[in-house]
């Protein structure tokens, strides 16, 4: 493998979640099986980008990608996000919501967006689902006791990280898809700033798995401190 093509599939987007894997990787013992779904994703992440950097870097479509991805994240991240909340693994509001999702999914590439061409309807959609639900993780959060240290917090750290992200993307994908529509080519330009919020993602996601060392490191009886 030559430098350039290194260099071309651990750009930003697969580098952020190696890092915060090693991460993960460093505190495996402090954590436990606590973030198995984090762990997950971090590494479908790494997949993922590498995989399309590579084609990308060959000039090979690799966008149809993207649609199994957002339909992945969507499923995923809002089944993360409600099982902080309920501690259910499949309530009855994941399987409305990733139900109407999907079904808006499918006709999104039958109908609207082609599957070779970006999935901006389908990517908005996600974004808004998902922004909603860690804005109702933070309202939940705000009537447990658990807000006192919010700041020590490993959910809170990660859920306002998929927070930050779709706030973010939502208006992302939404100037790119009206931009293209009107054929405007400064609407490429507006995807520069999801650079920083992917790199942002990934580093309030390490904050959050640093927190199990804290919480560890911590937990000592109260008793003993008087």
């Amino acid at each position: 493998m030559n430098l350039g093509l290194f260099q071309h599939i651990f750009r930003y987007d697969a580098l952020m979640p190696l890092i915060a894997l090693l991460v993960y990787a460093m505190l495996y013992k402090r954590i436990g099986n606590k973030e198995n779904l984090v762990l997950v994703y971090l590494v479908i992440n790494i997949v993922f980008a590498g995989v399309t950097n590579y084609m990308g870097y060959y000039n090979i479509n690799n966008l149809s990608f993207y649609h199994f991805y957002t339909l992945f994240e969507q499923l995923y991240i809002s089944g993360y996000i409600l099982y902080k909340i309920t501690g259910k693994k499949f309530s009855r509001l994941y399987i409305i919501i990733n139900t109407v999702f999907t079904l808006f999914w499918l006709a999104d590439i039958l109908y609207l967006e082609d599957l070779h061409g970006f999935n901006s309807n389908t990517a908005t959609l996600s974004g808004f689902l998902i922004l909603l639900l860690c804005m109702y993780y933070m309202l939940q959060l705000s009537k447990r006791d658990e807000i006192l240290h919010f700041q020590t917090s490993p959910t809170f750290w990660i859920i306002s990280a998929f927070l930050v992200f779709s706030a973010v993307s939502i208006l992302v994908f939404a100037v790119y898809a009206y931009y293209t529509k009107y054929g405007i080519e400064e609407g490429r330009r507006i995807f520069r700033v999801m650079r920083f919020t992917i790199i942002a993602k990934f580093i309030m996601i390490s904050i959050g798995l640093l927190c199990y060392y804290k919480q560890r490191r911590h937990s000592i009886p109260r008793t003993l401190l008087l």
